[in-house]
């Protein structure tokens, strides 16, 4: 999910917890580091997004995507830095250029 009103990122609270306790455990001086989010798109081309230590929250349980199952991230300004991002909401399509 984009949220162009978020910072950083925001990611469901078991994914922040099991990174939180990985990174405990390898004794490491910050939570993320340099993040790379990629997907495919419809024409089977790959994109991929990164921020440098974006800042990170859990989303908890006042979310409104309580039925959504699985690891949920929401991505912020922080992965869109150089990057234009169009919204066609009549053809429901998103364009990213660098």
């Amino acid at each position: 999910i984009f949220d162009t009103g978020l910072s950083g990122m925001a990611v469901s609270d078991e994914l922040y917890q099991g990174r939180n306790l990985q990174a405990r455990k390898n004794r490491e001086k910050s939570l993320w580091g340099e993040v790379k989010v990629s997907f495919q798109t419809k024409a089977g081309d790959e994109v991929e997004l990164s921020a440098r230590k974006p800042i990170t929250t859990p989303l908890g349980q006042d979310t409104p995507w309580t039925k959504f199952k699985g690891n949920l991230i929401v991505l912020g300004l922080a992965f869109l830095d150089g990057t234009s991002m169009s919204i066609d909401i009549d053809d429901n399509k998103l364009q990213l250029k660098k």
